[in-house]
């Protein structure tokens, strides 16, 4: 039985660094939620070969390679984080700055490497870094904490979001509320089952490993192939009044200028189009015309023009002249600024990939596709 139960650990963590590679390989270059979710995926693997290597007293063997220090709880909340924030604000983008955010997990990595290879070279035994309080602190209880925060921000967006659709009478089927709550009830468990094995010594890998595994998997598996997964749809549009700070505009004349500028300006073709961009270009307030937006379309400014662009891809489908194009051309065309985030963007609006719409959509059925 134990035998088998190392094997199914060994096949586990295969599994789990192929998908996670993938997943991060993806994503790499617009740094999206599926590479934090990727990221997810590599630490958990790493900790289910930890149990296998526990199970087979790997770490004993003067032979054995210490991968256990290439490991870093710390990356985990801080990928939770990111992914909530990715998954449940359209509006937020992952900055470049943000990566230092993840120097202290490189330098944890770091210190445990340096001081194996110093023991390994003189056989010179080490205490334990966890007997210091301090690092116990840092590398234990800080990422739990940690996971705490973004686990809670990442509900905190769901129910806020459940609060806004109720509001707009819009009603969701139950497996729409599954797909939006699966995963977080996983990293709540997952949450908790860490905070018990760390605090009270509960042996979380006795019994509950092969269901994290089966359940992370599930997820990794579902968000490498459908890319909207985790995307919450976008929400009905309501229309409010005017705020009492741009009473001396008139909300009407105004949103009229804002979609001419995108139906017969074109405007959306810009690459890396800005909110700032627009208001220069119509002569209002930034935080007007982003208002504007919101309340007409109850949806942010890059969905706002990002719905545009897919209605240029999506008439140039169907458009003869454009036939010798490939769909990267039009997307390109369209203002788009990679493939990834086109077919991303594409399969959020559209809930079908470019082909499968362009297989089955007819250019009319664009119009009501928009305004949903």
């Amino acid at each position: 039985m134990e035998n088998w139960k190392a094997i199914a650990f060994l096949l586990a963590f295969g599994q789990g660094v192929l998908l996670s590679t993938s997943l991060i390989l993806k994503n790499i270059r617009q740094t999206g939620a599926h590479f934090f979710l990727g990221i997810i995926l590599l630490c958990l693997s790493l900790e289910i070969l930890n149990a296998w290597g526990m199970q087979v007293h790997y770490h004993h063997s003067p032979t054995a390679f210490p991968f256990w220090n290439f490991q870093s709880y710390l990356l985990i909340p801080l990928s939770v984080w990111f992914f909530a924030r990715l998954t449940t604000s359209p509006a937020y983008m992952f900055r470049r700055g943000n990566w230092w955010l993840f120097l202290p997990a490189g330098l944890e990595i770091t210190i445990r490497w340096g001081i194996s290879q110093y023991q390994h070279m003189t056989g010179t035994p080490v205490p334990s870094l966890l007997s210091n309080p301090v690092w116990f602190s840092l590398t234990e209880l800080l990422p739990i904490l940690g996971m705490v925060v973004s686990v809670w921000l990442y509900g905190a967006n769901l129910i806020r979001y459940q609060r806004a659709l109720t509001t707009g009478q819009s009603v969701l089927p139950i497996h729409s509320w599954l797909r939006l709550y699966g995963f977080f009830s996983f990293l709540v468990m997952l949450t908790l089952s860490w905070a018990a094995g760390v605090l009270v010594n509960w042996p979380i890998f006795a019994g509950l490993e092969i269901l994290l595994s089966f359940v992370l998997f599930t997820y990794g598996y579902l968000a490498y192939w459908d890319v909207s997964y985790f995307l919450l749809p976008p929400l009905p549009k309501t229309i409010a009044a005017n705020k009492p700070e741009f009473s001396h505009y008139d909300p009407a004349i105004e949103w009229q200028r804002i979609q001419h500028l995108f139906e017969q300006g074109t405007i959306y073709v810009q690459p890396k189009l800005t909110l700032e961009q627009v208001a220069q270009q119509l002569d209002l307030p930034v935080r007007y015309v982003s208002y504007l937006i919101n309340m007409q379309c109850a949806t942010n400014f890059n969905q706002y023009v990002n719905q545009y662009r897919v209605a240029e891809v999506i008439r140039k489908m169907h458009d003869p002249k454009e036939q010798h194009k490939t769909l990267l051309a039009l997307a390109l065309e369209a203002g788009f600024s990679s493939k990834s985030t086109f077919n991303q963007v594409f399969k959020q609006h559209t809930r079908q990939s470019p082909s499968q719409y362009l297989s089955t959509k007819k250019p009319q059925d664009l119009k009501p596709l928009l305004l949903k």
